[in-house]
């Protein structure tokens, strides 16, 4: 079915569907009716005529314009017209098809990496580096938002529930088409040496039936994203630097006026495929929001590989047994916070549509509850995903602390936890700022949630101890930084004492995943530091940790961020 879609004018992001029959649009239309008062009562008509709509100006007093130029006689409209009624700009999209081939042999002709007829170029406006262990979307705060978390959640779904890297890939890519407004999508899979790469699945819509027409990529476009490990935004590349070099603006020239969505599915160091989204620019353009969102599925799918290619092996190691224990007791923690951020969606859009502001903040909190999950879950089990080399540098320590206690701040306001820090004064020291964050987010956290609901207290403390030289019957001790938590919950169990570090051991049953404190002694243990518990029944628990003031491991001492 034929829709409009108004991208400018006081009835900005309005979609109005056509029936198959003539169609009146102006002010006072009992089918297509604007709010924009340049507009005529009966400004213009489309109605379809043999397969295609003719659009014809009804004398209106400023006149119809298709594509910048003014109507003075019936015109058959193409997909990706742009009428322009008033001041309001609309976008005509025609009935179109959507065309589905999958597998090598079926799609090698359709697609082209070097285009051959100068039309254009494409530059990028917007990369998101795909391989950082950060990649997560924003709160979802409007609409589109909660529009995407829900495409993470059927990516996320689909991820167990394929047995084969094919039919996966097959799954997330119909995903996208159907979520996202896409002209043409081309899936290429990398070859096992990393030497190159081959369409693999390939969707396209298209109004008519007839020659179906080649699908084409610019090579430069994705040697960028191989070399750089970016999924980029791409619109006009003629004068992008990056994009300079021999063979480049051939490549590039050739490609039209589209906006392209380039994106790797990545998984550790490994570039297993390349998503090619594209749209006439016309229809749509992307955003950098749409980007993020490629971004953060292409990595999804692209551990999802590295787990069933895993699995596939079958290779009967310790390596193999513990990734299988992982993905079985992970899965039913991972459901229940995509069913709370499901659940959390549903209520903002409800929220949204009554215009509730309360709803909307009920349906916000829990979204934030279970995004803080989220993050926390996908840090812990990147910690244990790959040998983590630490990033030393020297830092302030307390300055870490202050962050990680403004984020827990909220948690503690909900059940009514007093967050008391002591933080003394000590130098910088080497440390890796981001597994420290990590180390005390898991620490602090699990603290509050130790505590009473009312009457809960958690003291935070940092203290310098200078260093020991060695004596003749004393072998000395070096300088550190301490930090304590100590929260007055009710305390840790004797039997549970000694197992607290252990991965997927947790206290607080389905509430746990049992790698926060796990992961957090593999992060100190890589500082070359030491993490105890001290804890009684009935009295509250303490972790301290223990920081060397000096490392041997600091690459750079130019990399030192003083006080303040």
């Amino acid at each position: 079915m034929p829709t409009l879609h108004v991208l400018q004018g006081p009835d900005k992001g309005r979609i109005y569907e056509t029936p198959n029959e003539p169609v009146i649009i102006g002010r006072t239309s009992d089918q297509i009716q604007l709010s924009d008062h340049s507009a005529s009562r009966r400004h213009v008509e489309i109605k379809p005529s043999n397969g295609t709509w003719i659009l014809t100006d009804l004398n209106s007093s400023n006149g119809t314009y298709v594509n910048g130029q003014r109507v003075v006689r019936p015109t058959e409209l193409k997909h990706g017209d742009q009428i322009k009624v008033g001041s309001t700009l609309l976008v005509f999209t025609g009935q179109e098809h959507a065309e589905l081939f999958s597998g090598v042999q079926t799609i090698r002709d359709q697609v082209d990496l070097e285009l051959s007829n100068p039309s254009g170029g494409s530059s990028i406006l917007s990369a998101i580096d795909a391989s950082a262990e950060s990649v997560i979307l924003q709160a979802p705060e409007t609409a589109d938002a909660v529009a995407a978390w829900n495409v993470v959640y059927k990516v996320a779904e689909s991820l167990g529930a394929f047995e084969s890297v094919d039919a996966l890939l097959e799954r997330v890519t119909d995903i996208l088409f159907d979520h996202l407004i896409v002209d043409r999508l081309v899936l290429l899979v990398n070859s096992p040496d990393d030497r190159q790469l081959t369409p693999q699945v390939v969707r396209f819509r298209r109004r008519d039936r007839g020659r179906r027409p080649k699908i084409v990529t610019s090579q430069t476009i994705i040697d960028h994203v191989l070399k750089t490990r970016e999924g980029v935004l791409c619109a006009n590349a003629m004068t992008d630097d990056r994009f300079q070099g021999e063979n480049s603006q051939d490549s590039i020239h050739r490609l039209g006026l589209r906006s392209i969505l380039c994106v790797p599915i990545l998984a550790r160091d490994r570039i297993h495929g390349i998503f090619h989204l594209d749209s006439s620019m016309s229809h749509h353009t992307y955003t950098p929001e749409q980007l993020r969102l490629v971004v953060a599925i292409g990595r999804l799918a692209g551990l999802a590989i590295e787990n069933l290619q895993l699995m596939q092996s079958r290779v009967e190691t310790e390596r193999l047994a513990a990734a299988g224990e992982t993905v079985a007791y992970l899965s039913h923690h991972i459901r229940n916070i995509l069913q709370g951020m499901q659940g959390g969606a549903d209520v903002v859009e409800l929220g949204i549509k009554r215009k509730a502001f309360d709803t909307l903040q009920s349906g916000w909190t829990l979204m934030r509850r279970n995004l803080d999950r989220i993050y926390l879950l996908t840090l812990n089990m990147l910690t244990f995903s790959k040998d983590r080399q630490p990033r030393i540098e020297n830092a302030q320590l307390n300055a870490t602390i202050e962050d990680v206690i403004a984020l827990a701040q909220t948690r503690a306001d909900e059940k009514g936890v007093m967050i008391l820090p002591e933080l003394d004064e000590i130098p910088a020291i080497p440390i890796d700022p981001d597994g420290i964050h990590q180390v005390v987010h898991n620490i602090l956290l699990n603290a509050i949630e130790a505590t009473p609901n009312e009457g809960g207290r958690v003291n935070v403390t940092t203290t310098y101890e200078p260093g020991v030289p060695p004596g003749p019957q004393d072998s000395g001790r070096p300088a550190q930084v301490v930090l304590s938590i100590r929260d007055n919950g009710s305390g840790i169990a004797p039997e549970d004492r000694d197992r607290i570090f252990e991965v997927f051991h947790s206290s607080k049953g389905h509430g746990g995943t049992g790698l926060g404190l796990a992961a957090a002694k593999k992060i100190i243990s890589e500082l070359n530091g030491t993490i105890e518990v001290d804890s009684a029944v009935g009295e509250g628990t303490t972790f301290r940790v223990c920081l060397p003031a000096t490392h041997v491991r600091l690459d750079d001492s130019d990399k030192t961020h003083g006080p303040g």
